[in-house]
């Protein structure tokens, strides 16, 4: 059964560790993979049973029942065998391989025989259920590819054909989406895997490289006692570290490229997503569909943030985040902090309150973003394990001075507190307090291991008080410079409110994703603006010869012609003397260095996707007239 769905595809090894891992991969989710199939089985009982005869539905109910029962047992199977045994040769894989694939069959079976005529709700109970099995399987079963192409085409095509079969335009429409939506399923699946390899395959060969090195080091020191008499061995050994040395960063490029390009492919549909998400909540809309757009934001968000955690925790490692030294109004960060996440407390009937040292400062000097990502993933932290009582934040000045100042930032709350043994491991990297934690509220356990890192790079100290059931003291101690009178005035003025005008101007939207085309077009029109379209540089280049635009928003990556080469063309040809056509890189390259990439082509200013309307406007109103 293993070998119809495991792919050899990649350079025909049948077996060996990248092979072993994938499959590992798949296995480690069969507990939740096949507990969320379940769930839904139920979902779709309770769904139809009032329309689909129900010893039919019965019965399909009970082998879904079976197979899970059997599902988990040869998971726990494969927990208890060796860490170090083979996969590929495991009963173990050849069954839960063969019942993933069932569950698939079962799935199709439903869609086909319950899927009932006339019944409108039903049946798009039955697409949605359909969607999401295919969708939420991605990430879980991509690693073998071929399983994953069985397990949405056995119900998909079914349901496709059962939307087809009742006839009309809109069943038409809807059967044609279905089958496209397993086209892109199939592709998302197959770059998935296929960056999965080749992640894989890097990790391996980098652990040979350790092996490699670490023994040619042993070699060093027996040569070091031999250097008189074994010259030319010596310089021999050298080549090979030469030549190591240039092989293993070789690897740290590749790793730093894939990372840019998942950040890329990740960040250019999530820009489609929120964007039309922020769209839809300025529609008319009744209240249940508020609540699933807030829904579908709230969770489209939490992506991105786990994106950032992961892109925050690669620069920290490697070194290359750099910290901003400007004014900020500290007072400031933490009253919006405040305001902000005042309806998440609210919705948990949760009191989320600030007391600020009279003494601290108007404005300090640092890095604001920063700042800001410590205090929220403290203040969420507090409200996700806080279920009655409140969170209490507190800036307290240690020591002020008239050039500096000592600010304690301190995050009460009266939530589930933590154990003492459990302590020491919180502010570790893909930790948390225990397993049960994680599955109750979720979380990555990178979070706290990125402040950490963060206040370590401010020159500060961090720590936590707590007591099992009894609420914690999330804290942290900063040093910052105080703002001179004139970077006082300067801050202050940019803290004051702006109200959100119409623009006025027409701009060059320079976009190839046809969704965000859309998303950025409604957002700009909608603030008041003249919007053209062009799909890439070499006709943004042809549009810029012919009409004077008051703007462009330009995407970097982009087929024939990219936006820093259309952006040095244009610069090149601008008439001197004449007004400097402001242009905004408007791109999913968010990693470190792009923004400086985009200005030295020529560009004004950047604004990394997802893009949000707000910010948007703020951008664009800078460089554009407005009017009342």
């Amino acid at each position: 059964m293993r070998n119809l769905f495991l792919d050899y595809n990649h350079k025909g090894n049948r077996s060996g560790p990248v092979t072993d891992e994938l499959i590992r991969l798949v296995l480690d989710s069969g507990y939740s993979s096949s507990t969320a199939a379940y769930v839904l089985s139920w979902a779709l009982f309770l769904m139809l049973e009032k329309v689909v005869p129900l010893n039919l539905l019965t019965g399909w109910l009970l082998c879904m029942t079976a197979i899970f029962g059997v599902r988990l047992a040869v998971v726990r199977c494969y927990w208890k065998q060796p860490k170090n045994q083979g996969l590929t040769t495991s009963p173990c894989v050849n069954a839960y391989v063969g019942l993933v694939f069932l569950t698939g069959v079962f799935w199709g079976l439903a869609v086909f025989f319950f899927f009932p005529p006339g019944a409108t709700l039903e049946q798009m109970g039955i697409v949605f259920i359909g969607a999401g099995v295919s969708a939420g399987a991605i990430p879980i079963l991509s690693p073998l590819r071929k399983l994953y192409y069985w397990y949405i085409c056995l119900p998909l095509f079914p349901l496709a054909y059962r939307l087809f079969e009742q006839g009309g335009d809109l069943y038409l429409i809807m059967g044609i989406i279905v089958l496209f939506y397993t086209l892109v399923l199939v592709n998302s699946a197959t770059r998935m895997q296929e960056s999965l390899f080749s992640a894989l395959e890097a990790r391996f060969t980098n652990d040979a490289l350790v092996a490699h090195l670490r023994e040619a080091s042993e070699e060093s020191e027996s040569l070091n006692l031999e250097l008189i008499a074994e010259n030319e061995r010596r310089k021999a050994t050298e080549d090979e570290l030469i030549k190591a040395r240039d092989v293993a960063e070789a690897a740290s490029r590749a790793k730093d490229e894939f990372l840019a390009n998942m950040s890329h492919e990740i960040r250019t549909p999530m820009n489609g997503i929120l964007g039309t998400l922020q769209l839809m909540q300025d529609t008319k809309l009744d209240d249940s569909q508020i609540d699933y757009v807030k829904v579908a934001y709230s969770s489209a968000e939490a992506l991105l943030s786990i994106l950032n955690d992961i892109l925050d925790f690669s620069k920290i490692a490697a070194h290359k985040l750099v910290l901003e030294d400007i004014p900020f109004s500290l007072r400031t960060v933490v009253e919006d902090l405040v305001t902000l996440l005042a309806s998440q407390a609210q919705a948990k009937n949760v009191a989320l309150s600030a007391e600020i040292d009279p003494q601290l400062p108007e404005v300090l000097l640092g890095d604001p973003t920063r700042v800001r990502q410590v205090l929220t993933n403290f203040m969420t932290n507090a409200i996700k394990f806080t279920e009655k009582g409140e969170v209490r934040v507190r800036v307290q000045c240690l020591s002020a001075f008239a050039s500096r100042v000592v600010v304690r930032l301190e995050i009460r709350d009266t939530g589930i507190g933590i154990a003492e043994e459990k302590q020491k491991d919180l502010f570790k990297s893909f930790s948390q307090a225990d397993g049960s934690t994680t599955r109750k509220y979720g979380g990555t356990g990178l979070g706290l291991a990125i402040v950490r890192q963060l206040v370590l790079m401010m020159g500060g100290k961090i720590g936590v008080e707590s007591e099992l059931g009894r609420g914690s003291v999330f804290w942290c101690e900063l040093d910052f410079p105080v703002a001179a009178i004139g970077m006082q005035t300067e801050a202050q003025k940019e803290n004051l409110p702006q109200a959100e005008s119409t623009l006025l101007g027409c701009i060059l939207l320079v976009e190839d994703n046809k969704v965000n085309q859309m998303v950025a077009s409604k957002m700009l029109t909608g603030m008041g603006l003249t919007v053209d379209l062009a799909e890439n540089g070499e006709k943004a280049l042809a549009a810029l010869a012919e009409k004077r635009y008051d703007l462009v928003l330009m995407d970097c990556q982009m087929p024939v012609m990219d936006g820093y080469e259309a952006t040095r063309a244009f610069r090149n040809l601008e008439p001197q003397g004449a007004r400097r056509l402001p242009i905004i890189a408007m791109t999913a390259h968010a990693m470190t260095g792009d923004r400086q990439k985009c200005l030295e082509a020529g560009m004004d200013d950047y604004l990394a996707k997802p893009v949000k309307k707000e910010l948007l406007h703020k951008l664009v109103g800078q460089w554009l007239a407005t009017s009342s």
